[in-house]
């Protein structure tokens, strides 16, 4: 049997984005489970691949306007004059010149798309709908061009209308609960000063980007600490001043040396062994899936959530938070959530003496869980289903 080619575009597999990770996830269980029918490819900007991967990654070197213009020649060296199929894991804003041709200002990237033999999939994150409950019109273009559309989540296909979600998991594997006293012990060894058994460690994972809000995150850790809490914060991110300056919010929240901040890059397995030092976690933005809230509840460390969002869908009721108000922003007209820090505060203060006071367990459900009985199965179906 000919195996069809299939052709993943997103961010580089090896990068450290949420998208780059996701289609690494994909591509592995891919490779391992469908192998016989698929051949796999990946193309990607922002990482430099990884010899550990075992299928070809090509890399993009410009993504001007989110175009690719390299694409054409990926296809031509990895499908050739066969009919393929092209994955974008990517979010429809960046995927216009795909779905709309038409409006691809590259000419000969345009003409390409139009002609190729090429089954066009996509994998999209929708955290936020528009005005009336629904994605914006041009948005919805785009997602007319495709030939299927998989939607992370029951709130994404609420608001898309498409008929099939599936989630994209985390590997329960790497991510089960530790011992917290160890876990607490390993973070202090590695530099985190004032940082004791004694303290209520706050965990914050999240990009520096408009909606992750990191001054509802200093501003509930500051509440617990007037509260008399001996708070601490490990802050994760990816950049510190970007949207928001980390630095900023730190000192005018008064809680300048009671934060450690981590920009750095850490394999799976030491991030679950920092969520494990945490009595507690922020999910600090809405989401289309939320792996760091995964990610800690799978640690079986509580996570403080907004009520809006995917991450709704698998955070327990009791640590979710209902916005107080919402608005409106950006190009898309994206509603976001506005919250109390109070009742965050309140959360999470309640939350941590529960952590500290029950045996340790994972706290996620098996339906995100990659290595489970009920989601893998559930892609592979999808994916078969696309050879019929």
């Amino acid at each position: 049997m000919t195996r069809r080619k299939l052709l993943f575009l997103s961010d580089d597999v090896s990068c450290t984005s949420g998208l780059g990770r996701i289609t690494r996830d994909i591509c592995q269980h891919v490779h391992d489970h469908l192998g016989d029918v698929y051949e796999i490819a990946s193309v990607g900007y922002g990482g430099n691949g990884s010899a550990k991967l075992p299928w070809q990654q090509y890399h993009v070197h410009d993504i001007s306007q989110w175009l690719v213009p390299e694409l054409p020649a990926v296809w031509n060296d990895f499908v050739g004059d066969e009919e393929g199929i092209l994955m974008c894991v990517w979010d429809m804003s960046r995927l216009y010149w795909l779905g709309q041709p038409t409006i691809c200002p590259n000419p000969y990237l345009r003409r390409w798309v139009e002609s190729a033999k090429m089954k066009k999939w996509a994998y999209h994150a929708i955290d936020a709908e528009g005005p009336n409950g629904k994605i914006s019109g041009n948005i919805a273009k785009t997602m007319q061009g495709f030939d299927r559309v998989l939607d992370y989540s029951a709130f994404s296909s609420r608001i898309t209308g498409n008929p099939v979600h599936l989630s994209h998991g985390i590997d329960t594997s790497v991510f089960y609960p530790r011992d917290p006293a160890e876990a607490r012990k390993r973070l202090m060894q590695n530099g985190f000063q004032g940082l004791n058994q004694d303290s209520l460690l706050v965990g914050i994972v999240a990009t520096n980007q408009t909606r992750k809000n990191w001054q509802l995150g200093f501003e509930t850790a500051r509440i617990l600490l007037d509260r008399g809490q001996p708070v601490r914060v490990w802050a994760h991110t990816d950049i510190l001043s970007r949207y928001w300056d980390i630095g900023n919010l730190i000192n005018d929240y008064g809680l300048t040396g009671r934060v450690a901040v981590t920009t750095q890059r850490f394999a799976d397995e030491e991030m679950a062994w920092m969520y494990s030092a945490c009595d507690v976690t922020l999910g600090i933005g809405p989401e289309g899936f939320g792996y760091p809230i995964a990610e800690s509840l799978a640690c079986g460390v509580p996570c403080v959530s907004g009520s809006y969002g995917a991450q709704a869908e698998f955070v327990p009721q009791g640590m979710q938070i209902n916005p107080i108000a919402y608005y409106y922003e950006g190009a898309f007209c994206s509603k976001r959530p506005v919250h109390d820090a109070s009742q965050w505060a309140e959360c999470a203060e309640r939350l941590a003496l529960e952590r500290r006071q029950c045996a340790t367990m994972s706290l996620l459900p098996s339906h995100v869980d990659w290595n489970g009985t009920t989601l893998w199965p559930q892609w592979e179906e999808w994916f078969r289903e696309g050879l019929r």
